[in-house]
This record gives C-alpha cells, sequence and structure tokens, in this order.
C-alpha cells in the first residue's frame, strides 16, 4: 500500500461525523428523551472517538532477505534494460506503531508530496531498501529519510484527529440536544390537533448502533421506550448562579474566622441561606427552603429541584453517604445537587486530591466534568434504581479550619 496516500483523512473524518448525525437522528424518539443524556453522549463519543497512529521510533528492527528487484535508472550499470529484475540483498526496516490502522492509508493537511510502498503486518510498518553496492552509509541515510518523512506524516495526522476529537463532545451535544428540541416540538404539535394519536407499528425499540472502530469504552446506556413525559428541572444557568453564590460566600467565609470558629453546620448553612433567598425568590418565583439540619432545597409541585448539603469532612464512607442521602431526596430527571463541605484539616490540598478520588468510585458516578475552579468540582450522576434519570452533583470544599 501507498502509506498516508489512498484516501483523504478529512473526507473521512466529515462521514464519521454524518454517520455520527444519522446515528441520532435514527434513535427512537421516547428512548433519547428517556436516556440518561450525560451517559449517552459519553458512550456516543466513546464511540466516535479516534486513535491516532503513534509511530515507535525507538524500538526500529531490520531482517533482509533475497529477491528479484527491477534494475530501472541501474539498468546501464548491469548490461540490462531498465524493467529487467536482478537478484540483489534487501535490508527491510520495521517500524511499530499503536493506534487505528485505518489512519495509514489517509493522507492528512497537511501533507508531504511524498509517499512509499509498505506493508502493514500485525503492528508493523515494513519497507525494503535494495543493497545496490554494499554502501551502508547510503543504506542508513535512505531509511532516516523515510522514517523522518513517515514521522512528519504522523504527525500531521495525530495533529488532524487530535481536532476532530477534541470538538466531538460538543458536536455531539449540539446535535443530541436539537434532535430532542425536534421531537418535543413535534409532540406539541400532536397534542395540539386534539385527536388521538396512533403510533406506528413495527417501530424499531433500540438505538442504532454506530460503526465498530475500536473497544467501545463505555457501555451503551439503557433506556426506555414508555411515552416521555416532561418534567420540572432547573435551568442550567440559574443552578451555575446558585452555585457560584454558594462558592464566593464561603469563599468570603474563610477569610473571617470569626464567623466559623465553633459554629456547626446547620448555623454555617444558615449563612448560605441568607445570601441566597433574596438572590432568587423575586426572579424565581422559588424559595430556598430548609429541610433537617443541613439542606437547602427548592422544590416544585411537593417535589425536591434543587438540594444541597452542607457536611463538615469526615471520610470517604461518610461522603458516601452524603451522596447517597442526596440522591434518595430526588426523583426528578435532570435533577440538580450540591455538597458545601467545611474542612477543618490544617493541610486542604490532601483532602481536595481524595474528595476527588473517592467521589469517582461511587455506584451511581457517571464522569467527572470540570473542576470549576478550587475546591469547586462538577459531577454527572444517576439515581440509584434509574440509570435514565441524571443527577448533576457540584462539590463545594471551603477551608475553616480549627
Amino acid at each position: 500500500m501507498r502509506i498516508f496516500a489512498e484516501n483523504d483523512l478529512s473526507e473521512h473524518l466529515d462521514s464519521l461525523l454524518a454517520d455520527l448525525r444519522r446515528t441520532v437522528q435514527s434513535e427512537n424518539k421516547n428512548r433519547l428523551l428517556n436516556v440518561n443524556e450525560a451517559e449517552h453522549i459519553e458512550y456516543l463519543v466513546s464511540q466516535y472517538t479516534l486513535e491516532p497512529i503513534k509511530l515507535h521510533l525507538d524500538d526500529v528492527y531490520v531482517s533482509d532477505h533475497e529477491a528479484m528487484v527491477p534494475v530501472g535508472n541501474r539498468a546501464f550499470d548491469y548490461f540490462l534494460q531498465p524493467s529487467d529484475r536482478i537478484k540483489r540483498q534487501v535490508i527491510k526496516y520495521h517500524l511499530p506503531y499503536s493506534g487505528e490502522t485505518r489512519m495509514l492509508y489517509l493522507t492528512p493537511n497537511p501533507r508531504l508530496v511524498w509517499t512509499i510502498d509498505v506493508e502493514i503486518t500485525g503492528n508493523d510498518i515494513s519497507f525494503g531498501i535494495v543493497n545496490w553496492n554494499d554502501d551502508v552509509a547510503a543504506i542508513k541515510r535512505e531509511a532516516d529519510r523515510i522514517l523522518e518523512n513517515l514521522s512528519k506524516q504522523a504527525q500531521h495526522s495525530e495533529n488532524n484527529i487530535r481536532s476532530y476529537n477534541a470538538k466531538l463532545q460538543q458536536y455531539i451535544q449540539e446535535i443530541v440536544a436539537k434532535r430532542k428540541q425536534e421531537h418535543l416540538k413535534q409532540s406539541n404539535v400532536i397534542e395540539s390537533l386534539g385527536v388521538p394519536f396512533k403510533k406506528k407499528q413495527n417501530v424499531p425499540e433500540t438505538f442504532a448502533i454506530p460503526i465498530k472502530r475500536q473497544q467501545p469504552l463505555i457501555r451503551k446506556p439503557s433506556s426506555s421506550s414508555e411515552p416521555y413525559n416532561p418534567e420540572p428541572a432547573l435551568d442550567a444557568e440559574t443552578y451555575r448562579h446558585i452555585l457560584r453564590i454558594c462558592y464566593d460566600t464561603g469563599v468570603e467565609i474563610e477569610r473571617h474566622p470569626s464567623i466559623y470558629v465553633g459554629k456547626d453546620e446547620e448555623t454555617l448553612r444558615d449563612h448560605f441561606l441568607m445570601v441566597l433567598a433574596p438572590h432568587f425568590e423575586s426572579v424565581t418565583g422559588e424559595t430556598f427552603n430548609k429541610q433537617g439540619k443541613t439542606d437547602i432545597l427548592i422544590r416544585h409541585e411537593g417535589t425536591n429541584v434543587f438540594v444541597a448539603e452542607c457536611k463538615f469532612w469526615r471520610g470517604q464512607k461518610a461522603h458516601y453517604k452524603t451522596i447517597d442521602q442526596l440522591l434518595s431526596y430526588l426523583t426528578w430527571r435532570d435533577s440538580k445537587t450540591a455538597i458545601l463541605y467545611f474542612i477543618h484539616n490544617k493541610q486542604l490540598t490532601p483532602v481536595l486530591e481524595n474528595v476527588k478520588h473517592v467521589t469517582q468510585d461511587h455506584s451511581c458516578f457517571i464522569k467527572h466534568d470540570k473542576d470549576v475552579a478550587r475546591g469547586w468540582y462538577s459531577y454527572q450522576f444517576h439515581l440509584p434504581k434509574d440509570e435514565t434519570r441524571g443527577v448533576q452533583l457540584a462539590i463545594l470544599c471551603f477551608h475553616f479550619p480549627d
């Protein structure tokens, strides 16, 4: 094969995105609306992420064999025609690689106006150099030139693929959100007709599976084909605003030990509640309420839409108990939650690292979204008995040393 020269890499990447759009478009309406969106997006990302080619130049090795090779422009030296063949030693270079073999066939952008015939066997790229005159230096120069060009092409290919991978999650989020909005608008039209709606028979009840390109890292999320019922949810912007106020309030309290020294969880909770209430009551029509000793919550029709727990950090076991307690309060799809930790330890950094590590081992954990700021971590969870119902969990840590 002609390495990095069979087809265009950018066209291949475009075809993958087109296949991805078709996959989302073909998903069963109710399954798409009912599925845990964070898990579903993560699954699609794992299916369509590509592994770039890595050439292991430090592991190159050689073998040799004799072969009948065309004399070409050396015909005069052997009193032969250019198309004639002669038996010569062939030095065969073997270059190990890792990554998706298909990428070796595709031309990256930018590209070198150069290619070479190679053989792909297992995880080896091999090419031969004919020993014409027992000139070791010449053979080595030719091999080094070929290896350098292969390395440049592989780097261009890797850059193209990394750019594609970096944009993939945002792209999937957008097309999934758009498709869900299309379904919801269509449902509104049907409901507005005021006549019974009969579903087509023999509608596929499973997700379309993308062409398999690599071992999936994330299992396909479960969902339900039962009719989708819209549920109330705290909008994302309001959720971020709540968290920002809590974070800024906690950072300010950190600067004034007289506020937190000797105070219990309930008293510290009331400081946050006092700051939150005036910001949102007139805007959302919802009020922040207290339930139990440490909760801050927003309720809708008797059910919790947002719940926060204020706790002193007491280690992994208590951390899991707090998460379980939070999840037990929730029933709506796409619920929003937060844990506000007050940390008494003198050294803060080891505790923060511990929080980040153990959170991901919880049985309902889906993914770590991002670190918003020092001591502010964002996660996706699901409800214990219903994986289709996602929970956004923010953990905010404040240093209140004794």
